[in-house]
Parts: structure tokens; sequence; C-alpha cells
């Protein structure tokens, strides 16, 4: 089946990251793609587009799928970018990221045109199908297993031989994608509530905190990391890093935090997991379909009304408030007890390779394509003709 998939495959923010991951799955799953990059001028570049790329002029006779992995709100204040590359495939299908358990204001007129719309969790999925009138489909995004198999690999050889080092928590997200959504102003003050910085008897820890597009968002970059002035534990990485700079940074993690009031799915902590990076998480939405109970330390939260908007979360919507005591104790159990972090880590990654399996995700695609012949067999992916993930 000859796909013609869209995506923001170049850039490197969440959107992007789970494109790939789609596009990985449908290849794994026998289909052939060629791609249409949906550039952003707000979104730097951050690789070359190494896959086969299609071109605007050329026979759209042969392709059976037209598949658009971006959000109706970025359509809506960008629809040049389909304009330029008009659906002409006769099964047209849609991927779309949502974080809430409220239906997405303004997104019920970008259904036309679609036959089947797709997301990253059942919990994106429950919101959705609340307007859709076509069918919503839950496909988790497929990791990158032979990068995360050899990462995990070489994090072992790195730990083994840079010796003894502050216990290391990390956290990440982009300004793009709503600091107030992500939150990590919680993840600070859990760290600083677990490891009081004049309290020099508790463990030598340390917090990173990677923050893209900071240079974007100055006041509010400014504002976060007014919270952590003085304190010379808190580490700030203002910087979109390229595949190799992130791997270095995942190998120094002695564990990911992410104190999320809510995620449509959570590429970094499925990243984190595949890796056997222990997990400290918000145990609320789309990253609960591959975290269940003891993989990971599943922070409790009350629901919370949002009483201001804060980009496309609009007030009177829902989402979780963590509780960040409970954080900053999960974070002082991981720090002090190295056997405990070993074990939780090991849950972590069974956990993600069960849940986000290239066999379980591949029978999801290939049950919604099966009106369409598809090989018996899957194509081997070749992890060197898709670009590499990055955050």
């Amino acid at each position: 089946m000859h796909v013609r998939f869209y995506g923001h495959l170049r850039a490197g923010f969440g959107l992007a990251g789970g494109a790939r991951a789609t596009a990985r799955c449908l290849k794994a799953a026998g289909c052939q793609l060629s791609y249409v990059d949906l550039a952003l001028a707000s979104h730097a570049a951050v690789q070359e587009l190494s896959c086969n790329s299609h071109e605007s002029g050329s026979n759209d006779d042969h392709f059976q799928v037209d598949f658009v992995h971006t959000n109706p709100n970025i359509l809506s204040s960008n629809p040049e970018l389909l304009e330029r590359h008009p659906l002409t495939a006769p099964l047209r299908i849609g991927y779309w990221a949502w974080e809430l358990e409220q239906f997405p204001a303004g997104w019920e007129r970008f259904f036309s045109g679609y036959h089947e719309i797709w997301c990253p969790s059942s919990f994106t999925a429950q919101s959705l199908v609340q307007r859709s009138p076509v069918p919503v489909v839950a496909l988790p995004h497929l990791p990158d297993w032979n990068h995360l198999q050899k990462r995990n690999k070489a994090r072992k050889v790195f730990r083994q031989t840079n010796g003894a080092h502050p216990f290391t928590f990390l956290t990440l997200f982009d300004f793009w994608s709503t600091p107030e959504r992500k939150n990590p102003e919680a993840v600070i003050r859990a760290f600083q509530h677990a490891f009081p910085r004049h309290d020099s008897s508790g463990p030598a820890v340390q917090l990173l905190v990677k923050a893209s597009s900071a240079e974007q968002f100055p006041r509010q970059a400014r504002a976060l990391k007014n919270l952590a002035k003085g304190d010379r534990r808190i580490r700030w990485i203002e910087a979109l890093l390229p595949q190799a700079e992130l791997d270095v940074l995942y190998d120094r993690a002695d564990a990911l935090v992410s104190l999320h009031r809510s995620e449509g799915f959570g590429l970094t902590l499925a990243d984190a997991m595949g890796m056997g990076i222990p997990v400290i998480a918000t145990g609320y939405s789309g990253n609960l379909d591959f975290m269940p109970p003891g993989s990971a330390e599943l922070i409790p939260w009350t629901l919370k009304t949002i009483e201001r908007s804060r980009g496309d979360y609009v007030a009177g919507a829902t989402w979780a408030e963590p509780d960040i005591n409970s954080a900053a104790e999960a974070m002082r159990r991981l720090a002090m007890n190295s056997k405990y972090a070993a074990l939780l880590g090991l849950r972590g990654q069974k956990a993600a390779q069960e849940r986000l399996s290239s066999q379980r995700l591949i029978t999801v695609v290939r049950q919604r394509l099966g009106r369409w012949w598809l090989p018996t067999d899957p194509a081997p992916v070749d992890a060197a003709a898709m670009p590499a993930p990055s955050h």
C-alpha cells in the first residue's frame, strides 16, 4: 500500500516526534511511504529529510492513502500547508494529538474530508470521539526500539566508566507545548521540597531541566528560572538538541520526571522507560496506556478546572493537579535506594516493551487498513531511512 505521509518530519517538537513514530509503524506494517514535510516557520528544522520525499508535481494516482499527521489548530493557522499539497487519495486519514478530556474547541470543521481519525492514546480517543462523525482509532507511538536498545547498552557503559555522581533527575519540555500543561514548575518545587538546598544530610542530587524554544518565550523562561535562582544543583539546557546530544542527556539521567497536568501520549516517558530509566510521572492521561501501576512512580492528582485559558487549553476545561508532596517522596525513594531505582527501571522497560511492541501496534494498523491489500509479511524497518527522533 502506497501512503503519502504528511508531517512535521524535520522539526524537533512533540508533533514531529510523533509523526516519525507513526511513519515508523506504518513502514513496519508493510506500507510504502512517500513524505511531505510540513515545515513551520516557528519550529526550526533540526535534521535533513533523508527519506523519500514527494514533489507536488508528481503523479498522484498511485497513492492509496493520504495520511495527515498534524493538528487542526496548526492547519487553521497555516492553511497553506495543505493548499500546496491537496489530498487526492481515495482513503484519507488524519492523526490528531490532544491532551484534555474535553473536545478541543473549533476542531469540528476539520473532520471534513477524512475517513478516519487516528490518535496516540485511548485518553485522546475518548475526547475526540465525542464530536467525531468518523471512526476514531488509538494508535500509540511506536518507539525506535533498535535505537533504544543500543542506547540502553551505551548508557550502562557510560555509567560504569564515569564513576560516582550526584543522583540526576531529568525533566524535558518545549515552551511551545505550553509550560502550564507540561508543568516543569512542579518538578522544580518537588525537587527543592525533597532535597532542601541547605540540608547536607541528604544524598547528592541534581536536576537537569531541558527546555526547548526558551528564546521564543523569554518572559515565561525567566519566571521559571527564577524559581531555581541560587540553587546550583538545578542546571538548565536551553537548546534544541540533535539526537546524539539528547542521547548523552539520557545517559546522565538516573530518573526522568514529568509532573504534567495532561499528556496525549508522553514520548519522552516512553523513550525513558524503553531505556530502563525509572520514571516519576503524574498518574493521569495518555501515558497510562503504557505505564501500568508498578512500572513507574505514579503521582496522585486531583482534577482541576482551568481558570484562565492557556494556549489551546481553554478556561472551564479540566486537567490534573499532581501532588507535589507525593512527588517529593518519590524522588527521595529513588535517590536513596539504588536497588529500588534499578528495579523500577526494569519494570518500566518491560511494560513499555509489551504495550508498545511493534507487533502489537502493527496489528492495529493492519486491522484499520484491512479493506486494502497489505503484504502478508511486514517489510523490515530501515532505521537509517527515517529521521531520528528529537525533542
